[in-house]
């Protein structure tokens, strides 16, 4: 059987996944988007501070523009405590959403990540994927779809859909000229800024300055303005989004701090391995955008809170990799354990374990093969 009759049938068998994936997605999502933070940027837009009601007791709020909310996920047996763990800068983007009733925004938030999807996939061939050949680029967009990770992405209502999609049009829209979008873009991919403040030092590195200051410039701005919005000092609006998200340190997948069960300590390693980023980003030769995203990709998914499903972007990483055969048979295995593997043993920890090993020597072997095969590292001016 010839190679092109093998990759015809395995893309038919991805297609085939793939539509049973979004089925089962979009079910989900019109019973649960649990992670969708309506309940918190409608505390927001009401002058009531998200953050004290995440750190209290109870977590919700009880007055009756939140009662249709409250009553929903209890009458489904799952009631919700509210974990703001967004800075108040972006919390604002979800702001349109809570001029909705909530099972409405819930049906428009799927029908946008569905479209962030499509976006995704759209912008990693105009970017990072332009030069993959045509089957192989169709092979991972399925696959990337076809996983678990993307699926649960989908029905629990998360948001990292919404900020991979802004990054990469930030690209997009970088090296077509247009800075003043790409950074209201960057800006706004900050959302999941546990995946994106990694990746937007690839900005760093090909020396788009004004994009990556106009960016952090906005969320300066937009924080002073929910000072004044919520009656908050500036270091309240900074502070306390990040207790929301220390208390979640330990309950993330593969990274570090639910490697280590929430330890202090690997707060110090994140701070660490962030300095080592930025400084690869700075000094590396121009002419290995690809190493470098993958690099930032596979890293952003293990210095900060993680769950399962933010490793649809895993199927992002192969630009950088795909020249080595070797690592990309094992990256290949990876994928499949992570996107397959963790869904059969129903992520339990001896799959965790396995799917940890697998993670981290891929990071590891890249990185060694990354800093001495390209030798792209060195002093720029």
């Amino acid at each position: 059987m010839s190679k092109d009759i093998l990759k015809k049938i395995l893309m038919a068998v991805l297609l085939l996944a793939a539509l049973l994936s979004i089925t089962a997605g979009v079910k989900n999502a019109l019973y649960y988007s649990q992670d969708f933070q309506w309940d918190a940027a409608k505390a927001l837009m009401m002058h009531i501070d998200p953050y004290d009601v995440s750190l209290s007791k109870h977590a919700i709020v009880t007055a009756p523009e939140m009662a249709e909310f409250n009553e929903y996920f209890e009458s489904i047996n799952a009631p919700q405590k509210m974990e703001a763990n967004q800075f108040p800068s972006l919390l604002f983007l979800l702001s349109p959403f809570t001029l909705l009733h909530y099972t409405t925004a819930r049906a428009v938030w799927l029908v946008l990540n569905l479209l962030f999807t499509a976006a995704i996939i759209f912008l990693l061939r105009k970017t990072f994927m332009k030069q993959l050949e045509r089957d192989t680029f169709i092979i991972v967009s399925l696959l990337m779809i076809a996983g678990t990770p993307w699926r649960n992405q989908i029905g629990v209502g998360q948001h990292t859909l919404f900020s991979f999609a802004a990054f990469l049009l930030a690209v997009w829209l970088s090296e077509r000229g247009n800075a003043g979008l790409s950074a209201i873009s960057l800006a706004v991919s900050y959302f999941k800024y546990t995946l994106t403040a990694p990746l937007a030092l690839w900005f760093i590195y090909k020396r788009r300055f004004k994009e990556f200051a106009i960016s952090v410039f906005i969320h300066i701005a937009m924080t002073i303005f929910s000072c004044y919005w919520l009656g908050e000092s500036f270091i309240d609006m900074i502070i306390k989004p990040l207790k929301v998200s220390s208390a979640l340190a330990g309950e993330g997948s593969l990274d570090i701090s639910a490697v280590t069960g929430g330890a202090s300590w690997s707060l110090v390693l994140t701070g660490v391995l962030m300095l080592a980023l930025l400084i690869i980003a700075w000094k590396m030769k121009e002419g290995f955008d690809n190493e470098l995203f993958t690099l930032l990709l596979l890293v952003s998914l293990i210095i900060t809170y993680h769950r399962s499903y933010d490793y649809f972007v895993l199927a992002a990483a192969l630009p950088g990799i795909i020249n080595f055969k070797k690592l990309r048979i094992f990256y290949a295995f990876t994928v499949l354990f992570i996107f397959f593997g963790l869904r059969v043993f129903h992520e339990n920890t001896p799959s965790l374990i396995a799917a940890g090993i697998c993670y981290y020597a891929l990071l590891i072997i890249y990185t060694v093969i990354f800093m001495t095969n390209s030798n792209s590292v060195s002093a720029r001016s």
